[in-house]
């Protein structure tokens, strides 16, 4: 060991003021070229992950679908769809003709007793 000092002043940046000052010009032109500050630029940074966005989700719909939707057996779920969605038919074209349905059919659609 030794209680020499160690000379740190190659590390000063004040010893250069010119140098210094170019390298800070050359650091922030690159981080500006680097940024794309364009719209162009922004949308094509933002593509890559909205379409891989859009892929799952379109996915994880298919798998309900395919899931829910189609029973392997043609067990009661399957026709438990098909009565949801003509109950769907029935209430959306009551709402386009602007027909006022009785108590009891409006019941029944519903599922009521």
């Amino acid at each position: 060991m030794s209680d020499e000092r160690i000379d740190l002043s190659a590390l000063d940046p004040a010893r250069d003021a010119e140098r210094w000052e170019r390298r800070i010009r050359e650091v922030v032109a690159g981080a500006m070229l680097a940024r794309r500050w364009t719209v162009s630029g922004q949308l094509s940074s933002w593509a890559r992950p909205a379409l891989a966005l859009a892929a799952a989700a379109a996915l994880f719909s298919w798998v309900g679908l395919v899931i829910y939707a189609a029973p392997l057996d043609g067990s009661a779920a399957g026709t438990a769809a098909a009565a949801q969605q003509d109950r769907s038919l029935t209430l959306s074209s009551w709402a386009a003709t602007n027909e006022q349905p009785s108590a009891g059919s409006l019941l029944s659609v519903l599922g009521g007793e």
